[in-house]
Order: structure tokens, then sequence, then C-alpha cells
């Protein structure tokens, strides 16, 4: 059996209940370390008959030694938002909720980008002889800049939209994005108050932001995506470019690295 655990930004819980929904069939057993902000990811499961198990962090040890038919275990461990704008405390976050698992699992699977260049040494630095630790990588083997470039499939992508964007900004917002914006730019140092619209309208002006940036991942757990858009481009007179997104970053790598420890 191979017990792995996935420390990822919460950004990406439309991709990890997609996932986990891919694993029912395998009879995966899947922990959720509780925090407070698990109960969105929680409902997300209940809704696709996700089978899983809410626990404490110092629950972990004690569960894994519980007998289980399950041909591999999942350990399932979210960080709240933070952006780039604070890429030192990311790299912190990050790195304190690796070490204390990486005795208990034969492997780590991060689920971030580069985030201000900070995580791209995560490998080299983390892994061990008994449990190695991988981040997000395309196609090409590149790790991802951010959480936007990850959600549009690869770092071309993403570069070629915004060297298109005719000096005009573009605010990306995936259907994550859009149901948290506020604590986002709150997160992304953006506002000292999300509740000030006029405050963020300034921000927006000052940064030459111009465009949403509607990224569509195909993932249908944020039911009311399309009318936030429209409210938030309606609130700070933007214009909608559509741009179809993909899970496929997160889903390869998570692929790859169950390969390389089944081998």
């Amino acid at each position: 059996m191979t017990t792995i655990a996935i420390v990822s930004c919460r950004i990406f819980e439309d991709e990890l209940t997609y996932l986990m929904e891919k694993e029912q069939p395998k009879k995966t057993r899947l922990f959720l370390i509780e925090t407070e902000f698990s109960e969105t990811i929680e409902n997300k499961f209940k809704s696709e008959n996700i089978v899983f198990e809410k626990i404490r962090p110092e629950q972990l040890e004690e569960k894994l030694k519980e007998e289980t038919d399950a041909a591999n275990t999942i350990v399932l461990q979210l960080i709240e938002f933070s952006m780039e704008a604070r890429p030192s405390e990311i790299k912190d976050a990050v790195y304190e909720k690796v070490k204390p698992i990486q005795p208990l699992v034969d492997g780590v699977m991060i689920l971030y980008g580069l985030c201000g260049n900070v995580l791209g040494n995560i490998e080299e630095e983390l892994s061990l002889p008994n449990c190695p630790v991988r981040i997000l990588r395309d196609e090409t083997g590149n790790i991802p800049d951010d959480c936007i470039c990850i959600s549009l499939g690869s770092r071309e992508k993403y570069i070629r939209i915004l060297k298109n964007g005719g000096g005009e900004g573009t605010y990306f917002l995936t259907p994550m994005h859009a149901a948290h914006w506020r604590e986002i730019a709150y997160a992304s140092a953006l506002t000292p108050d999300p509740n000030d619209d006029e405050m963020l309208k300034m921000v927006f002006d000052y940064s030459n932001y111009k465009n949403i940036g509607k990224v569509t991942t195909g993932l249908k757990y944020e039911k009311e995506f399309d009318d936030i858009v429209d409210d938030f481009a309606q609130r700070f007179d933007f214009k909608i470019i559509d741009y179809e997104g993909t899970p496929s970053i997160i889903e390869k790598s998570l692929e790859r690295f169950l390969n390389e420890l089944e081998v």
C-alpha cells in the first residue's frame, strides 16, 4: 500500500474534488486534515459522494496504523490563501506542513507553483531517501509560475496571454478565485479592507486593470461562477475575456508521482 500526502493551497479545492472523485472506484482511503476553512471542500466531497474522514493533525499517526483493505491512502492538507505578495509566508507555511508529515508517508505532492520563486528548490531541500517531495510541473517539466498558470495548463499559454494584453492589465478569475475574491484581495495585499469596493476600484485603475480573464476549468463545483464574474465585471467596469482552463497539470503531476512511487 502506498501512502502519500498532498499539501495544497485551498485555491485548488475544485481540482482536488475532481481527483478524489476519480479515486473512489479504487477504494483509496482519504484523510482530510481539519482546518478552520475545510468546510467548503468537505461540502464538495459530500455532494459528490466522496468517502473521506476528517481528522485533526495529531490523529494522523494513529489513523495511518489502522488496518485497511484500501490499496492506497491519501492525506490531504490544505493551506489558506496566501498570494505572491507574501512569498516568504508561502514558503514558511508549505515547509512547516510538509516536514511533520514526511515520517508518516511514502511521499509528498505539493500543489503550488513557484509563487514568487520561493518554491523552486523544494524538491531538493525537502526530499528524503524514503520520502520524495514533488511539486507541480507542466508537460515540459517546468514548474508553473502561479495558480493562474496552473489553471491555464502551461507557462507558454500564460505568457502568450499576458503578452497579447496590449498594455491593459487582466485580473484573472478561476471558479475558486471568483467564489472567494474578497478574501483573496486581502490575502494578496490588494487592499486592507476587502469590503471597500471604492478602494479596490482605485487599486485596479492605478494598476491599469481593464479586463477579467475568466478561466473556465470545466469543473462545476462552484455553481455561481458565471454570476459572480458578471457581477465583478459590472462592479469594477471590466471587460470579460474568456479563457479555457484545465486541471491537467495537477492531474498529470499526481499521476506521475504515484507511478514513481510504485516503481
